[in-house]
């Protein structure tokens, strides 16, 4: 499966508690030889698993409530990101798999 052209660039952002969101993801496998992995990291802060697991667990007991401005299907991506570009989220933009 390619995900960029071998010319491209593919930036990381967003990795918490310093895990891959996809289990066993392995970057080489989906990132054609001639393009470019980068990873945005302030170094500013780590986030250690068991906070970022109280964060998630009070979201499902509703007791954190992010403003979530649209959610989106997985084949519909490309909006997404179209809306994402555009900056009038105004919130959250959610893409379930």
């Amino acid at each position: 499966m390619a995900t960029i052209s071998a010319d491209g660039i593919v930036c990381m952002t967003g990795m918490l508690s310093e895990q891959w969101s996809i289990k066993d993801f392995a970057p080489m496998d989906y990132i054609p030889a001639g393009a470019y992995l980068t990873v945005y990291d302030s170094g500013a802060m780590r986030v250690d698993s068991r906070y970022f697991q109280e964060f998630i667990d009070k979201v499902e007991k509703k007791e954190i409530n992010p403003k979530i401005k649209r959610i989106f299907k997985l084949d519909e991506i490309v909006a997404a990101h179209q809306m994402m570009e555009s900056n009038e989220g105004g919130g959250k933009i959610v893409v379930l798999t």
